[in-house]
């Protein structure tokens, strides 16, 4: 029995591995984003507060601006419902809730690395008329949980930007 287990377990691992299945590893951002300072404009305090969550996970220094050699500067939040579907009545059945959200991002020197990205999020929501006080809170949750993949989606396009460096570096420094 315990043989069967160990090949079974053995036949899963290889399986997964097969697959290209990897955990997710620490972000690679160029040395640029060692020092970071992340600021906010209007609504987007949660946003940049996700992101700053996002860079300490991943042991990038957030700093103060004089002292940062990136800053990320969330532009802006914007939530928005719009109508999906009507019941018979013609109340409201199903909402699409969607969170956008700008950023831009220059190094120390005002150069422009990444110039007003707009991440568009949207979902969908079923209204259900007699619990208010439940629909409230889910749509709370429902756009906690877009900031938290805006913010891991911008930590992604971080990483796209930290890879164009380093090919401008490498092609500045090659002979020709």
């Amino acid at each position: 029995m315990r043989k069967i287990t160990i090949v079974l377990l053995m036949l899963l691992l290889f399986v997964v591995s097969a697959c290209g299945f990897r955990l997710a590893g620490k972000a690679d951002l160029d040395p640029v984003f060692d020092k970071t300072h992340i600021s906010y404009q209007g609504r987007g305090q949660e946003v940049a507060a996700l992101i700053e969550k996002q860079f300490e996970a991943n042991q990038y220094a957030i700093v103060e601006r004089d002292q940062a050699t990136a800053i990320v500067d969330v532009l802006y939040e914007h939530r928005e419902r719009e109508i999906l579907s009507l019941d018979e009545d013609g109340k409201v059945r199903e909402y699409e809730l969607i969170l956008q959200v700008g950023v831009s991002v220059k190094d120390a020197d005002g150069r422009v690395l990444m110039n007003n990205q707009d991440i568009r999020l949207s979902r969908d929501f079923l209204f259900e008329i007699n619990q208010l006080l439940g629909n409230t809170s889910e749509e709370q949750k429902i756009y906690e949980e877009m900031r938290a993949d805006a913010s891991r989606l911008i930590l992604y396009r971080l990483q796209a930007v930290s890879v164009a460096v380093e090919d401008e570096t490498d092609s500045a420094s090659r002979p020709e």
